[in-house]
């Protein structure tokens, strides 16, 4: 063969495959771009996300006795105090005459049934039927006295509408006994036997007694104090002002019974207060693990633990319905603070063992499921099965083996057995 021809076969030769690797690199140019993943066994965990709020898992309200004035405020709105440590003083003025009017009512009241247990004939009647007035009048004027009082501060106010029918009715009840102590001694004659008149006349002591302990009890709690170690949060004791300002416990404030002035909370005890979807409540369950994220502290995740669903469901901010679910924040170094809001995730499964394959890998086609298996620059598109589910993880029943490579984008744009060019 001569040189030239020689030549020419080489010529041919690599313009033949000039032309092989342009058609190829052009395919390949053309091939389009899919990221892909692994398929890989793992533990998978199952969470529900729920935002919320933090709020003491433990706090007690601190209520007045009865109604009255503050004449101090031993504390400050935040400050930390400890169980048994004055909050707040109530003016004792009238509270300690109405103990010595009882007292007072008591002692009568003993001097009659002493009269009586010495029958002497000419004074028991009469004198019995005295001190049952005595007392039942006195207990009238500490019911009227507390009723007066609390609708002088309250009037007909709709949020305490309980308290005062509670007052109303003690005082009702208190009259009633009034008028039949004079019911009975109007009706009592001489004719009337020693042991009606005895029995009067302890009722009457009993009466006394028992309004003497009252006051007396009354006396003691007008210092209000801590019944928890805490935070003292002062709480509004009356209705806001024109200017929009919510009155608080100070000098001169009124206060009652129905209204607690001061709460006591527990930092060292917090919730997470969630508000879990009604489409997942029912998989919540006490005990659950739980891991909670606040937007105060945005690297630090805190661990806890779901204490109680309740039961009473509440309306969200969109309108829809949700289930308070508390959670038990684990004890912690971060100053965290009562109202800091975030989320939660609790976790109802934990699959062990479980084939699994990012979410966007997974195709829904007429209501079946697909993935596209890479291989060798080909796609191979497979029916799956799939079981738990998370955010961003998907269990892979059958179709799939661990090891398995699958396109995660531009899914709409495969067709079985396309070229494709992986990331």
């Amino acid at each position: 063969m001569s040189r030239g021809k020689i030549i020419a076969g080489v010529v041919a030769l690599v313009v033949i495959g000039a032309v092989v690797a342009g058609v190829y690199y052009s395919s390949a140019a053309s091939a389009t771009t899919v990221a892909v993943a692994r398929v890989t066994s793992e533990t998978l965990s199952v969470a529900v996300t729920a935002s919320g709020k933090v709020e003491a898992a433990n706090k007690s309200e601190v209520y007045p006795p009865t109604a009255g004035l503050l004449v101090s405020v031993d504390v400050s709105d935040g400050d930390s105090v400890k169980a048994g440590e004055t909050l707040a003083q109530m003016d004792s003025a009238p509270l300690r005459l109405q103990v010595k009017q009882a007292a007072a009512g008591l002692k009568g009241a003993k001097a009659q049934l002493d009269a009586v247990n010495k029958g002497v004939p000419a004074a028991i009647d009469k004198s019995a039927a005295n001190a049952g007035v005595t007392a039942a009048q006195a207990g009238y004027n500490a019911a009227a006295n507390a009723y007066d009082a609390f609708f002088a501060v309250y009037g007909a106010d709709p949020s305490q509408e309980a308290t005062l029918s509670q007052l109303d009715v003690a005082r009702k009840q208190a009259y009633a006994g009034l008028l039949s102590a004079r019911s009975g001694r109007s009706k009592l004659t001489t004719a009337g036997k020693v042991a009606l008149a005895k029995a009067s006349a302890k009722s009457a002591v009993d009466s006394a007694n028992y309004a003497l302990r009252l006051a007396e009890e009354t006396l003691d709690k007008a210092t209000l104090t801590a019944p928890i170690d805490g935070i003292v949060v002062f709480n509004a004791v009356g209705a806001p002002g024109t200017d929009g300002t919510v009155p608080k416990a100070a000098v001169g404030a009124a206060v009652a019974p129905g209204s607690a002035p001061f709460t006591v909370v527990d930092l060292t005890a917090l919730n997470f207060n969630a508000q879990v979807d009604e489409a997942d409540v029912a998989k919540v369950k006490p005990g659950m693990a739980a891991k909670v994220s606040l937007d105060a502290f945005v690297a630090k995740t805190f661990l806890g633990r779901v204490r109680a669903v309740r039961s009473t469901a509440v309306q969200t901010t969109t309108g829809g319905i949700a289930f308070p679910v508390l959670v038990a924040i684990d004890p912690t170094d971060q100053k965290v603070l009562l109202g800091m809001s975030g989320s939660v995730d609790i976790e109802v499964e934990a699959v062990s063992g479980a084939l699994t394959v990012p979410i966007e890998a997974i195709l829904d086609d007429a209501g079946k499921k697909f993935v596209f298996v890479v291989k060798a620059d080909k796609v191979s598109k497979v029916e799956v099965t799939t079981g738990a589910l998370t955010d961003t993880r998907a269990q892979v029943l059958t179709g799939l083996s661990a090891g398995d490579t699958v396109a995660t984008s531009n899914l709409t744009a495969l067709t079985d057995g396309m070229t494709v060019r992986a990331q």
